[in-house]
């Protein structure tokens, strides 16, 4: 299991170093998936409804390892999914992608190697952090520092965009995450999209219990895709855009196995 890890790590390590922090995409049919916390057995439910979809790109707003059983599993598996279709897997950096988090939080205690976890890391540095799909669509793991240009996005400071949250106070406000993390406020937000000529964005960062939510008049959109988080019973979502058009997709357990409970546009 080590080697393989090594293997994939090596190979996409360059990959990701030549992506730039913002990853430009133009799909008529894609996927966007939010955290997966460990849980392989979601990823590859949401894997078999990509391919019975038929999108041309799906896009993972990060936060692969942690939390869940099976971290491990899920790199792998995602890191061979780039390696196969680099153009067609976009794997955004979650803050669970840092050595901060993944030392404390299951990744670091699940592969008991030190230098396969400094190079795990490494390769985590350079995953780009959000993606414009069809120009329009600004996707990200937590959130943004205030109303910047998209040229401002970086790989070395990063992170604000993995770790702030939307907030119902306007400005830029302390988080319940901690002294350095953000909220923003809706005027934030409007002022960065109108900035960025963008009509939506799409996150990750927040567990929720049906999966996903709506905030600042519908242009913003949380997704969590992974169920049954830490011992809960929650559901899960994720996001398709067909020819511009949005329909969210949530999914739990029924019995043995997971399957789609329903889908809104």
């Amino acid at each position: 299991m080590k080697q393989e890890l090594h293997r994939l790590l090596q190979n996409t390590y360059e990959i990701f170093n030549s992506e730039e922090a913002l990853v430009r995409i133009n799909s008529s049919k894609a996927l966007i998936v939010g955290d997966i916390h460990g849980n392989r057995e979601a990823l590859e439910f949401i894997l078999y409804i990509r391919k019975a979809l038929k999108c041309d790109h799906i896009v993972f707003l990060g936060d692969y390892v942690d939390k869940g059983p099976h971290s491990t599993q899920v790199l792998e598996r995602i890191l061979e999914l780039k390696l196969c279709e680099p153009e067609s897997f976009i794997l955004l950096r979650g803050n669970h992608e840092t050595r901060e988090m993944n030392r404390f939080h299951g990744f670091y205690d699940e592969i008991k190697d030190e230098e396969l976890f400094q190079e795990a890391n490494r390769t985590f540095d350079k995953m780009p952090i959000s993606a414009v799909i069809n120009d329009s669509i600004f996707c990200v793991h937590g959130g943004i520092p205030g109303p910047v240009g998209l040229d401002a996005i970086n790989k070395e400071e990063s992170f604000h965009f993995l770790w702030n949250d939307p907030s119902g106070c306007d400005g830029i406000s302390a988080s319940f995450r901690g002294s350095r993390p953000q909220c923003f406020g809706e005027d934030i937000f409007t002022e960065f999209m109108d900035k960025n000529e963008l009509s939506l964005m799409i996150r990750g960062h927040t567990a929720l219990f049906t999966g996903h939510a709506w905030c600042f008049d519908r242009k913003m959109l949380s997704i969590f895709s992974c169920p049954e988080y830490i011992g809960k019973n929650n559901n899960a979502s994720f996001a398709m855009l067909k020819d511009d058009e949005l329909s969210i997709f949530t999914f739990g357990r029924t019995e043995d196995c997971y399957s789609l409970m329903h889908n809104n546009s």
